[in-house]
């Protein structure tokens, strides 16, 4: 499994954080019959995406980042020690460019001016303003955030002056 939280919004002075990551891989008897699967559907909402058993337990949380703040990881529970589990905080929002994070594959959002680098090299063009995030799985997975007033892609922050966070997601390669 893994859980994408979603970006943070760009305010006035910064652009937004990007959502946490959470990863579990473990065999599917661990994984419960039920399971209620609620990412955060609002773009920029600072929600957290998360998978809960019988909707009281949670299981799994991908938090998302909070405005210009990065989202913090999730702490290791019970059922993560079923598997190998890794959770990663998401980088911060910025009132200039934002460069390759070291810790998450997403990136924050920042301003319209300024270049918007995330790992591998991926990144907004610096001549252009206001542009959106991207965000892709295939032949890796990186998301950049926005620039401007614009969204992020999935979990990554919005553009400086009110740009809206991208949504979570959620990915379960088999049951």
């Amino acid at each position: 499994m893994l859980l994408i939280g979603g970006g943070g919004s760009g305010d006035a002075t910064t652009g937004g954080g990007s959502g946490g990551v959470t990863v579990w891989y473990g065999a599917s008897q661990h994984v419960p019959d039920f399971l209620l699967i609620a990412p955060a559907a609002i773009a920029g909402d600072g929600s957290s995406i998360s998978t809960r058993f019988r909707t009281t337990t949670t299981i799994l949380v991908a938090y998302g980042g909070t405005g210009s703040t990065g989202a913090a990881a999730f702490a290791a529970n019970q059922f993560t020690a079923s598997g190998f589990f890794r959770s990663t905080a998401g980088q911060d929002g910025s009132a200039a460019g934002i460069s390759a994070s070291t810790t998450t594959f997403l990136s924050g959002g920042g301003a319209s001016a300024s270049a918007i680098t995330a790992n591998y090299g991926y990144a907004l063009s610096t001549s252009a303003t206001n542009l959106n995030g991207v965000f892709q799985m295939q032949p890796i997975i990186v998301g950049v955030g926005s620039k401007g007033t614009a969204t992020g892609a999935i979990g990554c922050g919005g553009g400086l002056n009110s740009g809206d966070g991208g949504p979570g997601m959620v990915l379960i390669a088999s049951w």
